[in-house]
């Protein structure tokens, strides 16, 4: 891991509104700060400004010629990040950050931690990291499940379980065996710890700043006491959406996957 920088949103904004970029620097800060008017955005800027000068990002020759007043690498970075074509996505439902991990070129990746919505922090990686950088992140227990949990869902019933009010209408629709009962008991209680939500990593590609990424792939999981619920789609004509319980080897074994989907992207 190459360790490049670390910002708040404010600073990471004018860095992109300086490299060029003054749409994507606008999400960035109200994602942050919320909707400001001109002249709050502009007190704002002034006081962020001095922040970089501090950082010793701002350079002064640069601004006296009318340039952009930042270092080349500084430029540079901020470029990659913001013409980035391919994205993946960690949600963490348990920690108030999330982690993004950005492709740059051929085997080049740059991860981003986003913590409450303020602080930023960027890292260079190489594709073979990734699957480490996502394990880590998530810190799953490695604690071995008791014995096999699965259950098997229409598209329906697994659209319904986004509200809690609904479990009992899936369970209804659901031919479940006592095996698969038991299990799906099991996944409820896990689900209500997480506040009824599914963590993702899912995979978005953009191929330019002018229009919205696409999804391209997405995982549904959820950390369990032993083991790890996760959701995958099989071809069952009526009941497609499995759902099992997974070992810390397995968990891992899906984390290679999804490493080894980053290693095509060009």
């Amino acid at each position: 891991m190459d360790y490049i920088m670390t910002c708040t949103s404010a600073e990471l904004a004018l860095l992109v509104t300086l490299s060029g970029y003054p749409g994507v620097a606008k999400g960035i800060a109200e994602a942050s700060i919320g909707e400001k008017g001109p002249k709050e955005w502009e007190a704002i800027m002034e006081v962020t400004t001095q922040q970089l000068i501090l950082k010793q990002l701002w350079d002064d020759e640069r601004e006296l010629k009318g340039e952009i007043p930042l270092k080349d690498e500084i430029q540079h970075f901020i470029q990659q990040y913001v013409t980035s074509k391919w994205m993946i996505r960690c949600s963490n439902k348990g920690q108030s950050n999330i982690l993004m991990i950005h492709h740059i070129e051929k085997d080049t990746w740059m991860t981003h931690i986003i913590d409450r919505d303020i602080i930023h922090e960027f890292a260079y990686i190489k594709g073979v990291d990734i699957p480490n950088i996502i394990r880590n992140y998530y810190s799953f227990s490695e604690e071995g499940i008791e014995t096999t949990r699965l259950f098997h869902l229409s598209d329906q019933a697994f659209d319904l379980l986004s509200d809690y009010q609904n479990a009992g209408k899936v369970r209804k629709i659901s031919s479940f065996s006592p095996e698969e009962e038991q299990s799906f008991q099991l996944f409820l209680a896990d689900l209500e710890s997480q506040g009824w939500s599914l963590y993702n990593i899912s995979m978005f590609y953009q191929p330019s700043i002018e229009r919205d990424p696409s999804l391209e792939n997405i995982v549904f999981f959820l950390p369990s006491a032993k083991g790890i619920w996760v959701v995958e789609y099989t071809d069952h004509p009526a009941v497609p959406v499995k759902v099992a319980l997974k070992t810390f080897e397995q968990w891992c074994d899906l984390l290679e996957s999804v490493g080894f989907e980053a290693t095509g992207v060009k």
